[in-house]
């Protein structure tokens, strides 16, 4: 008897997801919990394991397509019992005349999941195909270098030294011999990013306060912080300092820790303060939650954080650390940028942008001096906020910014 799994919702009522890549097909026997393919959601990468056992009889959709919540993922013909089904047979051997690093059909190619995206929007199937990454991992070079010398098709240990072929089509996402344009459709993340970045431009009326600060004090604290623990150096950048800062700020300025529901006409006042970190990726922006970030100290926060964002860039984070903020905070220094202007991440009523910090001349005391400066960008959703509620946050920002041991008094 053949029974169907269909896909779950695996968090916070995701509506459908990307299938990236299968590691079964059908005719394979597979066992309860056994991962049979890679997902993508809005935020997450996922690898998805089944409670079935038995032999494959049909898989959902393919690698590429989209799957709503609720349909069938795959369908597996049981094994009366529920035992498990016997062993698979042996991989095939291996030609002695192919390098040595060929890895057998059976075994799963090492790759990261954002090159495994990256694969799947190419048409190139991982599978045999030679890394070239440590320990034999498929790398992105790797996965363009199949797209270019086969003409789409994966580069196995059997095309090595074949003469390169034309692209597939003038719709190849690899740039082709004659230059042609690339058609990329937008997938995974990077969709998911536009779609909500275009709501939020489109349902909320930002509102936007720019403040010069003076970041003397708090170039200062950093620099005590790092003399203080030598061994965590690398994680106390600034980004812990805007966290905590803006963590104390929403605690003083409950209005600015809230979300707003359209539907409902109401807001929520949180008691909580989780505040996100803006993080980019290779696929694009990702946010990780630093929970209760107000019920921490810089040195906690730093260490979190570090994690978080190398979770992020990995694409490794869970969705427990990808949702649930209440705030955010965005790092535009560390691209370099002077400032900007940052987006509210719906149902988020307000976001802070912080800008590179660099020397420049300002007046103190009718005399110029050269300081540290910053420039921060706060925005607030005007359906909520007005300019002396979003003023009156800013302000607090900035005094906590120009004076950073003011962040003693506070708890942790």
């Amino acid at each position: 008897m053949s029974t169907a799994f269909r896909m779950p919702d695996i968090g916070e009522g995701i509506a459908e997801v990307e299938i990236l890549e299968w590691h079964v097909g059908v005719g394979e026997q597979i066992r309860a919990d056994q991962i049979v393919a890679t997902i993508e959601t809005a935020k997450a990468v996922v690898e998805m394991p089944t409670p079935l056992t038995g032999t494959v009889v049909s898989l959902g959709a393919e690698a590429g397509d989209r799957l709503p919540v609720g349909e069938v993922l795959i369908t597996v013909e049981g094994i009366p019992g529920g035992a498990d089904p016997s062993p698979a047979p042996p991989a095939a051997v291996v030609d002695q005349d192919l390098p040595s690093r060929t890895r057998p059909a059976a075994v799963r190619p090492k790759a990261a999941p954002a090159v495994r995206r990256f694969a799947v929007e190419h048409g190139v199937e991982l599978q045999g195909l030679l890394g070239s990454g440590p320990g034999g991992r498929i790398t992105r070079e790797d996965v363009l270098e199949a797209v270019g010398s086969n003409g789409g098709a994966p580069k196995t240990a059997g095309d090595r030294g074949r003469t390169p072929g034309p692209p597939a089509s003038t719709r190849d996402h690899g740039p082709g011999p004659d230059g042609a344009d690339q058609h990329v459709p937008l997938r995974g993340l990077r969709r998911e990013i536009a779609k909500a970045m275009v709501e939020s431009w489109r349902s909320v009326p930002h509102i936007i306060d720019y403040r010069d600060v003076d970041a003397a004090r708090l170039v200062e604290a950093r620099a005590a912080l790092r003399d203080a623990w030598p061994e965590h150096a690398a994680a106390l950048t600034f980004v812990p300092l805007f966290v905590k800062v803006a963590a104390t700020a929403l605690r003083r300025h409950p209005l600015m820790n809230a979300s707003f529901d359209a539907e409902a006409a109401e807001y929520v006042l949180h008691r909580r303060v989780h505040i996100g970190v803006a993080t980019a990726t290779a696929d694009g922006l990702l946010v990780p939650v630093v929970h209760d970030a107000d019920r921490k100290s810089i040195l906690e926060l730093a260490l979190e954080i570090a994690e978080l964002v190398e979770l992020a860039r990995t694409r490794k984070a869970t969705l427990e650390q990808l949702r649930g903020g209440t705030y955010t905070v965005n790092n535009f220094g560390a691209i370099g940028a002077s400032m900007g202007t940052p987006i509210i991440r719906t149902p988020e009523v307000g976001i802070t942008g912080f800008g590179r910090i660099a020397d420049r001349v300002v007046a103190r005391g009718g005399l110029p001096v050269v300081r540290p400066m910053l420039t921060l960008s706060s925005v607030g959703d005007h359906r909520l906020h007005d300019g002396d509620t979003l003023g009156e946050f800013t302000s607090t920002l900035v005094r906590l910014l120009e004076a950073p041991y003011e962040l003693l008094a506070e708890l942790a």
